[in-house]
């Protein structure tokens, strides 16, 4: 799997790159490290544009870019190309990282709370913490679960390990259901109004913002910021004293499926599986988007679901609706 800075648990890779390199530590001071920046562009901010890894939008995150690159194994060469280009408008010498062996990251070792409780540093231990995770959970606050938990399926990614459905859901890789996110929201505006809260009012807003919206949700940053504002409101509430009685916390109430969001592609309001829409024959394709997209999403005659997934969810309303109606079927 290739790590750059949008899965990198910790940065343990980033930092043992920094020190080979010490002169990427001063350019990439300014470069920002939060994965809402990164989810919010476009896909030609990345120099490997299909699976949005490296980006490229600024100066300081092109030189970490190129510091991954160090590391990185089976990357295309277009990739390499798009980078160099990058770093010539950024005025970056590619020299500095220059180097006569490849290099090598003497250790991985990462923490799922930034407080370095939780140590991972093999694929066994990725097991042992999620156990441990698991058996902890009561103790931990909302902000430790949502960090944890999301570190934990980074290194899980990182070390190639499957972690279980009920993981994945606090992991906050799965996808919310807009109906049970509402029953949640509404059994929330109920015991404030037991607590005679004037937070109620909230909920209700909230409930009623997701009613008759699209079945479901598959953003990552949309649904962390959903759970987070639910956090604050249970908060202000007091209604999160009845977490794992009669009300899930916030994580659970967003990520409330097995479904896991990388899995799935939106089409207007319906959801399909990303394996069963990689089944299609390009015929398929050239039929509904024409011939010409057909040749940009294709890899040797075949569909490539790694060029077509950006472009379903952006398909224009009309054309949205004719793909929905053939492709129920696969939902």
């Amino acid at each position: 799997m290739t790590i750059d800075q949008t899965n990198d648990p910790g940065f343990g890779t980033l930092v043992a790159v920094a020190r080979r390199f010490p002169v990427l530590q001063e350019m990439a001071k300014t470069a920002e490290l939060d994965e809402n920046e990164f989810a919010d562009l476009p896909a030609s901010a990345f120099a490997w544009e299909s699976r949005r890894k490296f980006p490229i939008h600024n100066k300081a995150h092109t030189a970490i870019s190129l510091g991954y690159r160090k590391v990185a194994s089976a990357v295309p060469s277009e990739v390499d190309e798009k980078l160099k280009k990058a770093a010539a408008a950024y005025g970056i010498d590619t020299a500095v990282f220059d180097e006569p062996e490849e290099v090598k990251v003497a250790s991985e070792e990462f923490f799922l709370l930034e407080s370095g409780r939780f140590r991972v540093a093999s694929k066994e231990d990725v097991e042992y913490a999620e156990q441990a995770l698991i058996r902890k959970y009561a103790q931990l606050t909302p902000q430790e679960r949502a960090e944890a938990f999301t570190n934990l399926g980074k290194v899980a990614s990182h070390f190639e390990v499957s972690l279980q459905p009920s993981t994945q859901k606090l992991a906050g890789f799965t996808v919310t259901s807009t109906r049970q996110l509402v029953d949640w929201v509404e059994a929330r505006k109920a015991a404030a109004e037991n607590l005679q809260s004037n937070v109620a009012s909230a909920y209700d807003k909230l409930a009623s913002a997701y009613k008759g919206a699209s079945p479901f949700i598959i953003d990552r940053p949309t649904q962390m910021k959903l759970a987070s504002l639910i956090n604050e409101l249970d908060e202000q509430s007091g209604v999160n004293k009845y977490y794992g009685k009669s009300l899930p916390d916030p994580l659970q109430t967003v990520f409330n499926t097995e479904k896991v969001a990388a899995d799935q592609i939106m089409i207007g309001s319906l959801m399909i599986d990303r394996a069963k829409l990689a089944g299609l024959p390009l015929s398929f394709w050239q039929s509904l988007l024409g011939d010409d997209v057909a040749k940009e999403i294709s890899t040797d005659g075949e569909p490539d679901i790694d060029k077509l997934a950006p472009i379903l969810p952006t398909l224009p309303q009309d054309l949205a609706i004719v793909a929905q109606r053939q492709l129920a079927h696969l939902a």
